[in-house]
């Protein structure tokens, strides 16, 4: 930590930086105190830049971490990238998820002034970019055509959607699970679904997250266990009016755990982890 001098400075410059639009980059010394936050952080995120550190591969630390995928390691990177460097997504769904960890560091206090005043600053620019509709716009176009285009290759699977409106405000704010359709593809479930949402049924088209590719006749029985274990955690199927009972309100982390757990592979059509942790 340095002397009080350099906090000031650092925190009276970080002000100035405040009236103006765009983020800041942590001054030397806030950025020291970042880093030792992370290297005693016992969250995920913690974990992950820990792993960085040694040099591990994507791949390396989902195996070392016990996760499905190594996809989500690339948003615990965005989120130390943002924290240490400044350097804040544009993509409105990265910068919610960013923002949310933002908000619960700034709550936990025992910040410097000038780290507490970069995170204030940071945050405002985050959250500026998670409501911009034009880049939201963009955003959910491009999920769409992912989404398209591997409904078009009609794998046999567990099948998992959700409402862009959800994926940007998640339907538990504080846990980040948000509402999630899974359900499997050889019963006519998802065609009839992929139907639906072509009328008035649901306020939007959904956007696919993920496949879990099963044998053929076999996505019955891991539909039934999917939905037993998301019962089981109490990420309760939703009671919403226009909801049937293949939502959930739950994420893809742990969605990804129960197909590791059958022997699943996940394939991410659209790569949406909103949980903060």
């Amino acid at each position: 930590m340095n002397s009080d001098g350099g906090v000031e400075d650092s925190a009276s410059t970080l002000s100035s930086a405040r009236a103006e639009l765009g983020p800041v980059r942590p001054p030397a010394d806030v950025r020291v105190e970042l880093i030792a936050f992370l290297e005693q952080d016992a969250s995920r995120l913690g974990e992950v830049y820990r792993c960085l550190q040694r040099g591990l591969t994507a791949d390396e630390i989902a195996s070392e971490l016990e996760v499905s995928t190594s996809g989500f390691v690339w948003m615990y990177e965005r989120r130390i990238r943002s924290l240490l460097d400044g350097d804040l997504p544009t993509a409105p769904t990265v910068a919610q998820v960013v923002a949310r960890k933002f908000r619960s560091m700034l709550k936990t206090g025992g910040w410097s002034e000038a780290c507490r005043t970069y995170l204030e600053h940071n945050l405002v620019e985050l959250e500026r970019r998670a409501s911009d509709e034009s880049a939201r716009s963009v955003e959910v176009q491009q999920a769409k055509a992912q989404t398209e285009e591997a409904e078009a290759r009609n794998e046999v699977g567990i099948y998992v959607y959700a409402l862009p409106h959800y994926l940007l405000h998640p339907y538990e704010p504080d846990s980040g699970r948000t509402l999630m359709k899974v359900g499997r593809s050889d019963s006519d479930i998802i065609r009839r679904f992929r139907e639906q949402t072509r009328t008035t049924a649901l306020p939007e088209e959904p956007v696919l997250l993920r496949i879990y590719r099963t044998e053929p006749g076999a996505a019955a029985p891991a539909e039934t266990i999917f939905h037993r274990l998301l019962e089981a955690a109490d990420h309760h199927r939703s009671v919403a009016r226009t909801a049937c009972r293949e939502w959930f309100v739950t994420s893809t982390r742990f969605l990804d755990e129960v197909a590791r757990a059958l022997s699943l592979m996940p394939v991410v059509v659209n790569d949406a982890e909103v949980s903060d942790d």
